[in-house]
């Protein structure tokens, strides 16, 4: 495992999605029976550490190219504050999730849709900036060791970043859970 922090959050989710998208093959109800007490056969875990490879990846990929609006703290620093102050706990903050999921799950929280669309965001938006956001910020604070699978990461998002270092410390003070009091 590398030390990307974000690889970590979608490996879980990408193991559930090779898991529900590989090919149903009819066998006989013995074998059925076998595989169901004895788990996937040496072939199938290769096919989903595959389908799990190619998720993230491709998850990594969408989010290091995704594009920050450049007034991205202006907005997102109120918005992340009023869903604070309505103690909702969106679903990008939980764990185990694609993007897919993760934007389908966001969706599916009427109070957590009402305050975006006052803020214009749509479901999409908000879960692509905080991931694009967090995983950016995370490789500019401690820039991971450079492999294959390391993300070319959208120069502007990091010149936003970088040259905004109190806004994002204050960022990530308010989306972190544990804090007790917002800036």
């Amino acid at each position: 495992m590398t030390s990307f922090p974000l690889r970590g959050m979608l490996v879980a989710s990408a193991c559930a999605l090779g898991f529900f998208h590989l090919p149903c093959i009819l066998r006989p109800a013995h074998a059925q029976q076998a595989e169901e007490h004895h788990g996937p056969t040496a072939e199938q875990r290769a096919e989903i550490q595959r389908a799990v490879h190619e998720a993230i990846q491709q998850d990594i990929r969408k989010v290091a190219q995704y594009k920050l609006p450049t007034d991205f703290f202006a907005r997102m620093l109120p918005l992340i504050r009023q869903i604070r102050r309505a103690n909702i706990v969106p679903p990008t903050q939980t764990t185990n999730m694609t993007l897919a999921t993760t934007i389908r799950r966001t969706q599916a929280m009427p109070q957590l849709q009402a305050i975006l669309q006052q803020h214009g965001m749509s479901a999409e938006d908000f879960v692509m900036s905080l991931t694009t956001f967090e995983m950016t910020n995370a490789m500019v604070q401690a820039p991971p060791q450079k492999t294959q699978d390391t993300p070319k990461l959208d120069k502007d998002n990091v010149r936003l970043i970088q040259s905004h270092q109190a806004l994002a410390q204050a960022l990530v003070h308010d989306m972190d859970g544990e804090s007790e009091h917002l800036q």
